[in-house]
């Protein structure tokens, strides 16, 4: 990111608060009776335990579906994972596919518990983490198949940089895989946006930065439903929590952001969806659904 180290303080004070150590998963797998000692990458995302992502492990399957419509990725080919976080998304892809991963995320603290759950399922011959800024990637041109960044653009300022490099990095006719949330963000959404870098764009703004990278929209699909009932089942889950965690303040500020993505996403029109996108050089027509299409 080009304002690396003020987004780096406040992503990793935001990301810090969020409950995703080692030992928080593995209690977790132990308490639903899977042996923590031997789990595989299945064990963990069926069980949102290391989805971040909007929408968590039910989101990811609708992505996996909307980006196999423009074909899959091979035992030979390699995925990279922008802010690829504790590695949940990077884990499935890996298992659900025959190809390698490699994820970055500039919180060091995430990609080693990132490394840390792969060798836990034994996935480390086939996925690799790297600290790096997406907006200056260390890898060479055309190194990878396709692009995966799931809420992750967001939190990136020079968005003409961060497409920039996945154009460059992508192979001739790869394919870019995003899920994010658009602009202009409301006051609803102060919660986060207060201890968080958010800058998003609008739709029409976000087609003009892909396009201007070289990279060709193939689809839009609105996700704001999903997205909602996944906020929904956060609200019953910390309903069912203690009294006193509910009531602290880590607790209220949850139930603040809760509130606010729900305003924001049922009440002012914001919306949530997966984009994809090849970098121009391939034959294919470009689709681009309407923004609310399902």
């Amino acid at each position: 990111m080009s304002d690396t180290m003020p987004s780096l303080r406040r992503l990793s004070k935001f990301y810090s608060e969020i409950p995703s150590s080692v030992d928080t998963i593995t209690a977790a797998l132990n308490a639903a009776g899977v042996d923590p000692e031997k789990p595989n990458a299945r064990d963990l995302y069926e069980r949102d335990l290391d989805c971040q992502n909007l929408g968590a492990y039910a989101m990811l399957e609708r992505i996996a579906a909307v980006a196999a419509e423009d074909g899959t990725f091979g035992s030979d080919e390699v995925v990279l994972d922008i802010g690829c976080g504790i590695g949940g998304p990077g884990r499935f892809l890996a298992d659900r596919f025959s190809g390698s991963v490699v994820g970055i995320d500039i919180v060091p603290q995430r990609t080693e518990i990132a490394q840390s759950l792969t060798d836990l399922t034994g996935m480390g011959a086939r996925i690799s983490y790297r600290v790096a800024d997406a907006t200056d990637l260390p890898f060479g041109a055309g190194a990878f198949a396709q692009v995966w960044m799931l809420d992750v653009g967001i939190h990136i300022r020079d968005k003409r940089a961060l497409f920039g490099e996945i154009a460059r990095v992508l192979q001739p006719g790869g394919l870019l895989v995003m899920h994010d949330q658009m602009g202009p963000l409301p006051p609803a959404m102060r919660p986060v946006t207060r201890r968080a870098p958010f800058i998003a764009p609008s739709l029409p703004q976000l087609l003009r930065y892909v396009d201007g990278a070289g990279l060709r929209v193939q689809t839009w699909r609105d996700t704001t439903v999903h997205v909602l009932e996944y906020f929904d089942r956060m609200k019953t889950a910390l309903t069912k929590a203690p009294p006193q965690a509910r009531g602290d303040t880590e607790g209220r500020w949850w139930q603040a952001v809760i509130n606010g993505y729900v305003e924001t996403l049922a009440k002012l029109g914001g919306r949530t969806g997966i984009l994809t996108a090849r970098r121009v050089g391939d034959s294919d027509r470009t689709v681009v659904a309407l923004p609310g299409c399902a």
